[in-house]
């Protein structure tokens, strides 16, 4: 299993993490594509339920008292950019081919936010273990630690070809959000 960590602190900080399942290749497996942002493709057939995973995170915030973790779709627009460059790459990286990090990506895409972290992985092909793993209070799971933030209010989450950026943010007056669809009824705030 491979794990990198790379942080940076002032107003926001960044998590790097690269994960690969034992037994998991970097070859994408044939599952059913799921919910994926509009005009986006992923070259795999697979592609993650967004509002599933965020309804099963939004299970364990619960238990611990804390707000519904909320779905940003342009956030998702971004995330899914960087992880279609990462796949094309074939590596993780929180800088992408052009040299811009995710600050820069976010606030090109009109996106601000003062608390800002982002994780990648990489080998996760089935929403189940992704979920798990986001879910798992283990000392050791820095992931899970910020998802159960407070100060994270929002996520957006791209994938191509088993290449993850997950981005959370902070609370921002112009932050566009909607609630997770944990019952098949997804309508935008």
């Amino acid at each position: 299993m491979k794990h990198v960590v790379r942080s940076m602190v002032a107003v926001a900080a960044a998590g790097v993490f690269g994960l690969l399942m034992p037994g998991q290749s970097h070859a994408a497996a044939g599952t059913a594509r799921q919910s994926e942002p509009a005009g986006v493709a992923s070259t795999a057939g697979y592609y993650p339920n967004v509002d599933h995973i965020v309804c099963e995170i939004n299970k364990e915030r619960a238990n611990l008292g804390l707000p519904e973790l909320l779905i940003s779709d342009r956030a998702s627009d971004v995330a899914q950019a960087h992880a279609r460059d990462m796949s094309k790459l074939d590596r993780l990286t929180s800088v992408g081919s052009d040299g811009r990090d995710l600050r820069t990506r976010l606030s090109d895409a009109g996106i601000f936010s003062s608390y800002i972290h982002e994780f990648m992985f990489s080998g996760y092909e089935h929403d189940g273990y992704f979920a798990d793993m986001a879910t798992d209070p283990d000392a050791e799971n820095g992931f899970y630690k910020v998802l159960m933030s407070p100060d994270v209010v929002a996520l957006g989450l791209g994938y191509e070809s088993r290449y993850w950026d997950v981005d959370l943010l902070g609370q921002h007056r112009h932050l566009v959000t909607r609630a997770a669809d944990c019952d098949g009824n997804a309508a935008a705030e």
